[in-house]
């Protein structure tokens, strides 16, 4: 067995030699830097986007439920909606020192989860990923990377020493983005 110790806690951060992860889920998000890692698990219609500063090594990630705050009735947090999940993020890299310039982002899920339900029409998961798309065009941050759409969910872990995303989904190998 060798000097390896099961780790079990209820806290959202575990320890990996000199990493820490972080985990996410749905409607929430985080900006840190390395050596963390930042997880989010079970991605369905649901979409993940990452923002990296790929020179100061800081980065966000976001589980993004519903592509616009406008059609929410009522309160929402701010990572549940693409449109204000992505101003957070921003506002908060370059509160910790991101140059907007070297910001780069990567998206992970939409998956149409429920296909017989669409009757045709664009499922959330689809609107999600065309609302993400659209956001960062007009805020002029290149997409360098996605895993998106399809019919299974996925899970996602970002390293923030690397900027790698690292795509898991049952049945299927692990995928770099």
């Amino acid at each position: 067995m060798g000097d390896k110790k099961k780790v079990i806690s209820d806290s959202p951060i575990l320890r990996f030699s000199d990493s820490q992860v972080l985990h996410v889920g749905m409607g929430e998000g985080i900006v840190t830097g390395e050596p963390h890692i930042i997880s989010s698990l079970g991605l369905g219609s649901c979409v993940v986007v990452t923002l990296y500063d790929i020179h100061r090594r800081i980065g966000g990630l976001a589980h993004i439920m519903l592509p616009d705050s406008h059609s929410v009735n009522g309160y929402h947090m701010p990572y549940q909606c693409a449109d204000t999940a992505i101003a957070a993020l921003l506002d908060e890299l370059c509160g910790k020192g991101a140059m907007r310039r070297n910001i780069v982002a990567k998206m992970v899920g939409g998956a149409s989860m429920f296909s017989d339900y669409e009757n045709g029409s664009a499922g959330i998961g689809e609107q999600n990923i065309a609302s993400i798309k659209n956001i960062l065009k007009r805020e002029r941050i290149s997409l360098i990377g996605q895993d998106t759409g399809g019919h299974h969910g996925r899970s996602i872990e970002f390293h923030l020493s690397s900027g790698r995303s690292i795509i898991k989904a049952i049945g299927k190998a692990d995928r770099e983005i």
